[in-house]
């Protein structure tokens, strides 16, 4: 079966198994660095919301032997169980005073995203950008969020400076930070899984991100996060932004060069970080004097 034949066998079973008062569309999302995927989108009776499940890796179970039945009921254990948080009974979609303390923010590549900007409310940082999301519940299967639009913020009337405003009291409270050091992380490692992390030179190298491990790289704009941990150290400190999930920090007295550096941060990206979680190919310094962060490498902008 070619794919655009097991997209619509799939929407058209899943119409049979969900029985009236259900609508499915399948359309094309675009997500992060440039990725598009096929989601199927479930809303129920006139509701606002709904999820999007994504069809790709469906596929590959079926080529791989997995029959449709087994693909059908897989997806509609997903949507059972993703559908209708009770958060959301709380929550009015359309009032911002209601979704205020839920309101988060993450961290992007900026050039390989310019299709997604031009319609999400974003602030530039360096060669990223900031962009928003809705905070909606964290289970056993992950976390529930929602991406901000242009049109969420006109329907809300507030501005992306409203935006950052809450998401920066929030993002800390609901993702707290982690610094951990690369030596602790590779010690509870199993060994076998050793063999396949990227050689690091000898350096001291910790690993910041949040309690969850995803979107972490966002915690470089947390208030003090970066001060404090440099004024632990007594040094100026180099971020190294391995993933949109966690960057690297180190003291700024490693032997290797800003381009070595940064050389090495390119060469990782486009050997051990899958296409989507790419975040930038810089180098960033920040400095106790100057109390600021800025770019010391000039690597490729686009990181896909």
């Amino acid at each position: 079966m070619v794919y655009d034949t097991f997209l619509n066998t799939v929407k058209e079973q899943m119409e049979q198994a969900l029985g009236d008062g259900y609508s499915l569309t399948l359309r094309k999302v675009q997500k992060n660095n440039g990725l598009i995927l096929d989601g199927l989108c479930i809303a129920k009776g006139n509701g606002t919301i709904a999820p999007s499940i994504y069809l790709n890796s469906c596929y590959e179970q079926y080529l791989n032997g997995t029959s449709m039945e087994e693909i059908i009921q897989k997806l509609l254990t997903a949507y059972y169980e993703s559908s209708w948080p009770p958060i959301l009974n709380k929550l009015v979609l359309s009032d911002y005073d209601s979704l205020r303390s839920h309101i988060a923010f993450r961290l992007i590549n900026a050039s390989s995203n310019q299709s997604l900007l031009k319609t999400m409310p974003h602030i530039p940082w360096m060669d990223l950008a900031i962009v928003f999301y809705l905070y909606i519940q964290e289970n056993e299967n992950g976390i529930m969020t929602a991406a901000i639009s242009d049109h969420h913020m006109k329907t809300w009337g507030v501005t992306v400076h409203d935006l950052y405003h809450d998401s920066l009291l929030n993002t800390p409270r609901l993702f707290p930070p982690v610094i951990s050091s690369m030596a602790c992380i590779l010690e509870s490692l199993d060994p076998k899984h050793l063999q396949h992390q990227p050689a690091f030179p000898e350096t001291p190298f910790y690993v910041l991100t949040n309690q969850n491990g995803i979107n972490g790289a966002a915690c470089i704009l947390y208030k003090d996060v970066i001060k404090n941990f440099a004024e632990g150290m007594d040094r100026d400190i180099l971020i190294l932004p391995s993933s949109i999930h966690e960057v690297l920090l180190l003291p700024d007295d490693d032997p290797l060069s800003y381009d070595e550096l940064g050389h090495l941060v390119t060469h990782i990206n486009q050997t051990e970080v899958v296409a989507e979680d790419r975040l930038s190919n810089q180098v960033y310094l920040y400095s106790r004097k100057e109390d600021r962060i800025t770019t010391v490498s000039f690597g490729p902008s686009a990181v896909c």
